[in-house]
């Protein structure tokens, strides 16, 4: 029997010190493009704008390149790791080769995330890094709160999208929280038209 949990994959200290610190200055140097977004509260329907702010990343971007190289390897790990349960479809390597957008995102003391789900017509992935430590709260929470993730500074977390995947941020009581996040595709996004699929072997 495979537990939902097992599908979620954790890898500490994927970034580097020096990396965060960088993705930190970028959104801070950047505050007049920061902004925010809604989606569908997971367990009420309601579109719900969330509380935290988001800066988007230009194409071939010095920040750019750093979560894109990092998020190609870690669908890879990802793919490997999948690959040892001998239970999954092989085309999921072909469902998770670009990302819909690189987003850096700051959680100020207050801000959270309702819970959602990151499901889309062709997303079938998540993927997150965590920035920085010296904040209280902000836990990543699944199914309401029933599991929860504790991120270090450079984490990355990798999970599957639909309908069953509900997550959010629980809310920063002390500090700012600052991460990444993408959703996985199967599609060039408009975006990035230039963009290269990720080398999924």
């Amino acid at each position: 029997m495979i537990n939902l949990i097992e599908l979620i994959q954790h890898q500490k200290n994927f970034l580097t010190e020096k990396e965060c610190d960088f993705l930190i200055s970028e959104y801070e140097n950047n505050p007049a493009r920061a902004g925010k977004e809604s989606c569908p509260h997971a367990f009420t329907g309601v579109n719900t704008t969330s509380s935290f702010s988001l800066y988007k990343l230009n194409y071939g971007t010095e920040a750019f390149n750093i979560i894109h190289n990092a998020t190609e390897r870690m669908v890879q790990l990802y793919h490997n790791y999948l690959d040892k349960f001998n239970a999954f479809h092989i085309l999921r390597k072909k469902s998770m080769l670009f990302p819909h957008m690189y987003r850096l995102m700051k959680y100020e003391k207050g801000a959270s995330i309702h819970p959602h789900t990151d499901h889309d017509p062709g997303v079938y992935g998540s993927c997150t890094f965590n920035l920085n430590e010296d904040y209280t709260g902000g836990m990543f929470a699944f199914w309401g709160g029933k599991h929860k993730v504790k991120l270090g500074k450079g984490d990355g977390m990798i999970w599957p999208a639909d309908y069953f995947w509900v997550h959010e941020v629980e809310t920063i009581t002390s500090g700012v929280r600052y991460s990444t996040n993408c959703f996985l595709t199967k599609n060039i996004p408009n975006r990035y038209p230039n963009l290269k699929e990720y080398n999924i072997k």
